[in-house]
Formats: structure tokens, C-alpha cells, sequence
């Protein structure tokens, strides 16, 4: 291919060349031809389904206008009625690009990476840096990011203010200030958002559920309230207030959580974290003790409102008195991710209430066992949870589970 590639006309481009798109699609599919420094000659047999795809004469006529314009070299048999293969230069790339009226592979990757960097150097929380340093290596590698492909600037509009948001917003509010619509985030950008943070959040537990995981990121369907029954004592607008009178329980709604302070006067002995409203709901007020309902996982204000209430209390169990903290709840896969959340994100000390094995088989032999998802199965397996080991076992052996509920039968 002595020949150099002549400067592509205006009317030549945007053509529809087959052979053109093909060389491209071969090239940007190719590992490291696309990179700048890679040099040399490329070439791929035309096979019968080429001619099938535009028809045989129109085919030959493209092969032979490209090679007048110094595009491609072709191998002709049988006195030029047929080709063998097609060969092209690494260097005459941007020619053929512009032939074809595309944009060149780096030309987009540069343009995602200056994008993608934008909002990278404004991310503040480490996991969207994490995210953001996916993308660079997907584009380091060659790869158009799918999230810039499919959304646009919006999805990484998007992440920007999930990550700077620091109170909880109706989902719709949130859409309507930073998307420019009550519903873009759910129809266009939930599901990704969701699985995203699973990947990336790190209050994400695998077990969340969609709106769970959405909380963490402070985005609600409601507000958040955190369901309580038992002593607590909180100061609200300098006024201590001790929830200890209601003693079928209460709700404090999500500003109450926000303002609300732990009063460091508690009479607290025990504190007991229930998954399931049922049981929550059928245990007795107890003095000395603090009944919550934790609906699956704690949503982050409810978290930090509790945060602090194991400062007040560890600070009580330092000077010397003795704090219990008990989880009950499914035994089953989410049953322990839950539990397990508790222990590391909120009470270290918590330990399992009415979850092990033996109780575990008590409620098989009457009957109340269901069928445990495979993909549970297969989780678990792979799951270690040192206090709830022994359960974990039997549920892993007998491939059955058990809701809280049974309790109360």
C-alpha cells in the first residue's frame, strides 16, 4: 500500500461505505489498534455475507472507488469479479473516518473523560470517586462508558447532588429541583441509581431493598420515622422529654430524629431491635428497656440518631453499668444481613435474640419452614457472621427458613 490516502472530498462523505463501517467496526473492536502509537497493516477476508449485505456489483463498485481514493488495497481473483480480502493502514484511520462521516474512537473517549472528569473532580464522598474511577478504566481500555452512552450528562447531573446531599428529599422534590422534572429520576434513572449504590455505597448492605438503598443515599418515597417503645429520654427544644409515658410506643417523625438529642440521663438497660411489626408490636413495655422497631434496615437518619444514643450509653457502660443490646429477627439470609448491619453500623455489642438453631428447629418441626430462594442459598454460603454461625448451618443444610412471625404463634 504504497499509495497515499487523497483528502476526502465533501461529497464522499457520510456515504454509507460497507467496507468503511466495517474497517472501523474491526478497528475500534480491536484491543489496542485504536491507540494512538499503533502502526502498521490491517486486512479481513470478504466473505459471502458482505456481498449479501449490499448486493455483489455494488460491493465490487465501493471496493474499487475506495481503492481510486487510497483508502483500502483489495485482493482481486478471477479477473476482478471477486475479492479475496481487503487491506487497510493503521496511520490513514482518520482519512477513513472521515470518509465515512464518523467521529474517531479517541475523539469520544476524549470527549468522555473530559466529562466524566468534571464531575469526578466535584464528587466529594469516596464512593463516587470509586465509581468515577471505573469509568477512566473502562475508557482506558477503550471502552465508551454505558452510563455516558445511555444517559448522557443527566445520570452523572445526578450523582452530583446525590452526593452533596446532607437531609433527606422526597424522591419527586428531588427530581424536580436537580432533573428539571417531578418524574425523571424514577422513570429514567432509579434502576441505575440503585445499582450503583449496591456496588458502591458503603451503607449498602446486599440485602437492601430498592428503597432502602435509596435512603442511604437520602432519597425517600416518605419520611423517614423511627418506631420506638420503652425508656428514652430526649431534649427537644431544651426540654427533656421522656418517651418512657408511652408505653404502647411512638413515633418520631424524621425533623424530631433531625433535632432531637439524646439526653445523657437514661435509664436504659436493654436495648432490643425488631425486624418485623408484628413482633414489635406484641412486645410488652418493659422499665428499663428500649423496644425499636428497625422495619429491615435503618434508614441514615434514623442511624445517626441512634448513633448517638450508643455514645450516651457507652459512655454509661464505661462508668460501670450493664447495657444489654438484643436483635431479633427472620431467620433467613436477610434475617442475618440485617443483624449483621446492626452489629457494624450501629450497637458492636448487640447479640442475637430468639435466632438459633435450636429455635430454628423448634418452628421446623411445627411446620412453619418455607423454601429458601437458591440465590439466597448461595449468598449465605459464601456469608460468615460469627454469632450466627450455628443457625446459619442448619438454614445452609435444611434449605428452609423461618419468619418472625411464627414467633407469636
Amino acid at each position: 500500500m504504497g499509495r497515499k490516502a487523497k483528502s476526502i472530498r465533501e461529497e464522499d462523505r457520510q456515504s454509507g461505505f460497507y467496507l468503511l463501517d466495517k474497517v472501523i467496526d474491526k478497528f475500534e473492536n480491536s484491543a489496542n489498534d485504536w491507540r494512538e502509537e499503533a502502526d502498521g497493516n490491517r486486512s479481513f477476508k470478504i466473505q459471502q455475507s458482505d456481498y449479501d449485505a449490499v448486493g455483489k456489483s455494488e460491493l465490487l463498485e465501493e471496493a474499487r472507488k475506495l481503492e481510486q481514493m487510497g483508502l483500502i488495497r483489495v485482493a482481486w481473483f478471477c479477473g476482478g469479479s471477486e475479492m479475496e480480502k481487503v487491506t487497510y493502514r493503521l496511520r490513514d484511520m482518520a482519512e477513513i473516518y472521515r470518509a465515512a462521516g464518523r467521529e474517531s474512537k479517541r475523539s469520544r473517549l476524549a470527549r468522555a473523560r473530559e466529562c466524566a472528569g468534571r464531575y469526578e473532580r466535584q464528587a466529594v464522598t469516596p464512593w463516587l470517586k470509586a465509581y468515577y474511577g471505573d469509568v477512566f478504566r473502562d475508557i482506558d481500555r477503550g471502552t465508551y462508558p454505558g452510563d455516558l452512552e445511555k444517559y448522557g450528562e443527566l445520570l452523572f447531573r445526578c450523582l452530583d447532588r446525590l452526593d452533596k446531599l446532607g437531609e433527606p428529599v422526597f424522591m419527586r422534590v428531588f427530581s424536580s429541583k436537580y432533573l428539571n422534572g417531578s418524574k425523571v429520576f424514577e422513570r429514567m434513572l432509579k434502576s441505575r441509581v440503585v445499582s450503583i449504590g449496591r456496588k458502591y455505597h458503603p451503607m449498602v448492605d446486599e440485602a437492601m431493598g430498592e428503597h432502602e438503598i435509596l435512603s442511604q443515599m437520602y432519597v425517600e418515597n416518605y419520611a423517614q420515622e423511627l418506631e420506638l417503645k420503652g425508656e428514652l429520654r430526649i431534649v427537644l427544644g431544651g426540654k427533656v422529654i421522656d418517651l418512657s409515658v408511652f408505653p404502647y410506643g411512638t413515633v418520631l417523625n424524621s425533623e424530631t430524629l433531625k433535632h432531637g438529642i439524646i439526653d445523657p440521663v437514661q435509664r436504659i438497660r436493654r436495648v432490643i431491635t425488631v425486624e418485623n411489626k408484628a413482633n414489635y408490636m406484641s412486645m410488652p413495655f418493659e422499665e428499663g428497656t428500649l423496644i425499636l422497631f428497625c422495619h429491615g434496615f435503618f434508614s441514615p437518619r434514623e442511624r445517626e440518631f441512634l448513633a448517638g444514643l450508643e455514645r450516651v450509653l457507652e459512655g454509661l457502660r464505661q462508668a460501670g453499668a450493664e447495657i444489654e443490646y438484643g436483635h431479633t429477627g427472620d431467620l433467613d439470609y436477610g434475617g442475618v444481613r440485617i443483624f449483621r448491619y446492626i452489629r457494624t453500623k450501629i450497637f458492636p455489642l448487640v447479640r442475637p435474640l430468639f435466632m438459633d438453631a435450636a429455635r430454628y428447629d423448634k418452628y421446623l418441626e411445627l411446620g412453619y419452614g418455607t423454601d429458601m430462594e437458591a440465590s439466597a442459598w448461595e449468598k449465605m454460603k459464601g456469608m460468615e457472621e460469627p454469632l450466627l454461625q450455628p443457625l446459619m448451618e442448619r438454614i445452609l443444610q435444611e434449605k428452609k427458613v423461618v419468619e418472625q412471625e411464627c414467633f407469636l404463634f
